[in-house]
């Protein structure tokens, strides 16, 4: 991981701490020494979170990011010194099912967020999980000028978030970082209906993996810890990027068809898949341009290669 010494005596609060990505985080976050506070939504007791005991070691405050007051709340009694907003409707599907709650929760959630920590006057830095959605469709790799033009409810969310946050930039001075990353897999998602986890369970489970796309979308797969590692980065270097947005990219750049082949070889099992053709609103391309990054000190240690053992293990366990 990148180095997260120097947290001590720093209160850091993650929205979603709670979840996939965020445990993650968290986890790394404490062995920096910080003081953490946690806002999620609610827990699930077969995530990373909580099988690793970490609400034991943060100040959990159980709100919905769309309860304007009860956010503002929770930065007035903490005042913490960085914010990591992860807190999102994170499905597709689910998006396309119920747009309106999507809306709600990543754009007037972001702005709730953004706003209390205006008003608290005391944020140093707040780094903001956007997505290569926010971008919408192309044919080659978005840079971090690649104009955001999504079309889709789940996508367009993440447009408006990425475009408020860096409108609170510019016109409030608020102390804003955007993070736009792909596909991230690793232990503890516990959202199947993506690939990686559906894998695993139709292996474990010995059933059909069934695909809702036609097997030939592209997409960046990023392990959770090469995206912690990007987040401790941007942290370290927080004061000199305030404004700024940063792609992150993978070495696994693939269609869904070669995950299941990489995943077959990596596991050692073959994957009996049906291809059902009926995603909606998906975005055939996608690929991030992270050279930015990089000049920073980023780079991929991960891969499919290296990682699906050990995660597939984590799903069998």
């Amino acid at each position: 991981m990148e180095d997260m010494e120097g947290l001590a005596g720093k209160t850091i609060l993650v929205t979603g701490g709670a979840g996939f990505i965020g445990g993650h985080l968290v986890e790394e976050l404490l062995k920096g020494g910080a003081s953490l506070i946690v806002i999620d939504i609610e827990l699930n007791p077969r995530s990373n979170f909580i099988l690793n005991k970490l609400d034991k070691k943060v100040e959990l405050e159980l709100v919905d990011i769309r309860d304007r007051e009860k956010v503002l709340k929770v930065f007035t009694k903490y005042n913490p010194d960085y914010v990591f907003h992860l807190a999102a409707e994170p499905i597709v599907k689910e998006a396309y099912t119920n747009p309106h709650k999507t809306f709600e929760t990543n754009i007037m959630g972001t702005v709730n967020v953004l706003e209390a920590a205006r008003i608290n006057g005391k944020v140093k830095g707040i780094i903001v999980a956007s997505s290569d959605k926010a971008y919408g469709k192309t044919d080659k790799a978005y840079t971090e000028e690649s104009p955001l033009r999504a079309d889709h409810p789940y996508d367009v969310s993440k447009t408006c978030a990425d475009l408020i946050s860096q409108a609170y930039f510019a016109t409030y001075g608020l102390p804003v970082v955007v993070t736009r990353f792909g596909n991230v897999y690793g232990e503890g998602d516990l959202h199947f209906g993506r690939i990686i986890p559906d894998i695993c369970e139709s292996i474990i489970k010995k059933k059909v993996l069934r695909i809702r796309s036609d097997g030939t979308y592209v997409r960046d797969y990023i392990y959770v810890k090469d995206v912690v590692n990007g987040y401790s980065l941007l942290l370290k270097n927080i004061d000199r990027i305030h404004g700024e947005a940063f792609n992150f990219a993978s070495l696994d750049n693939l269609s869904v068809l070669e995950v299941i082949k990489k995943s077959e070889k990596s596991i050692g099992v073959k994957i009996n898949y049906e291809i059902l053709d009926i995603a909606k609103n998906e975005i055939p391309y996608q690929h991030l341009d992270d050279t930015k990054v990089k000049k920073l000190g980023w780079k991929n240690k991960y891969n499919l290669e290296n990682t699906l053992k050990k995660v597939y293990s984590w799903y069998k366990d």
